[in-house]
């Protein structure tokens, strides 16, 4: 069953706008264990630990928390949630990660109980390449006792489907970087961050669903993935363990097992332009961090 057959008759993009400033309220404790996964993954990549001084959580470490730990019967085919609780019931199919602007006002910390909530900002549709677009803008913020942790602005567009064309895809990594360092994402790998995150996204694990039934050639790299990675080898370059802001654009999907390289150019004392790129200089995700 897809999210269409899902909908009711009525719905339509015009009442979906009433979906917008919908919360969703949760409250975790950040245990040691999400953050010892992702440290089996990242650790020994750059110097930027999963956990860092006095149990810091590390920067992309709260995608880690608040999972959708939703009874498996609320799954859809695709593997995510079936929409139509905190996310709007839209009629595309396709679902992908295109933006976050992360600010970080103080340390998430292990140990510590953590409320998060999540306010679906904005709600637009555009026409694109592949069709009619959806953006959905949600505003995530992490507070401890009152004391506002870090903050995400996480924008997902929803588009109906289309088969995979790669030619689309030509934005060229600047050819100046700084820093360079070679990536390659093996399929024990995609597999241990999708079970860390607790995301059953199929794009990420099966390889029939991917090709057979979304039509891409190959299994897709997680972007939160491919951000924590831009991020610390970002952050190791500068020498420095933490930023103020992180913000990150997902270009061009990455497939499992393709090389891939990080860089990064600095930007006067406090700025830092990064990017993964594949070997033919297209760009797979662009970046900016604000030290």
């Amino acid at each position: 069953m897809t999210h269409a057959q899902n909908l009711d008759s009525h719905t339509t993009l015009a009442n979906i706008e009433d979906w917008k400033g919908r919360q969703h309220i949760a409250q975790e404790i950040i245990e040691t264990w999400p953050l010892n996964g992702l440290a089996s993954l990242i650790d020994g990549r750059s110097d930027i630990p999963a956990v860092g001084a006095q149990g810091a959580v590390h920067p992309c470490g709260h995608w880690l928390y608040f999972v959708p730990a939703v009874p498996q019967q609320e799954i859809d085919l695709d593997g995510h949630p079936k929409r139509g609780s905190f996310i709007p019931p839209l009629p595309q199919s396709r679902r992908m990660w295109a933006k976050s602007v992360i600010t970080f006002h103080h340390d998430l910390q292990v140990g510590a109980q953590v409320d998060k909530t999540a306010i679906i900002s904005s709600i637009e549709t555009k026409t694109g390449k592949s069709g009619e677009l959806v953006f959905l803008g949600i505003n995530n913020k992490y507070v401890q006792e009152g004391r506002l942790l870090r903050e995400e602005d996480q924008t997902v567009v929803y588009r109906d489907h289309q088969d995979y064309d790669d030619d689309i895809f030509t934005l060229k990594a600047k050819p100046n970087a700084d820093w360079s360092v070679p990536e390659q994402l093996n399929a024990a790998e995609l597999f241990r961050y999708s079970a860390v995150t607790f995301n059953s996204h199929r794009i990420h694990y099966d390889a029939d669903y991917t090709r057979n039934v979304e039509k891409y050639p190959a299994i897709i790299v997680q972007g939160q993935l491919i951000a924590t990675l831009v991020l610390n080898h970002a952050l190791a370059a500068a020498g420095v363990t933490r930023c103020r802001q992180f913000t990150f654009k997902a270009v061009k999907p990455l497939f499992l097992d393709r090389l891939f390289l990080i860089e990064g150019l600095r930007i006067g004392d406090d700025k830092i332009e990064a990017w993964a790129r594949e070997e033919d200089g297209r760009v797979n995700m662009l970046a900016e961090i604000i030290l």
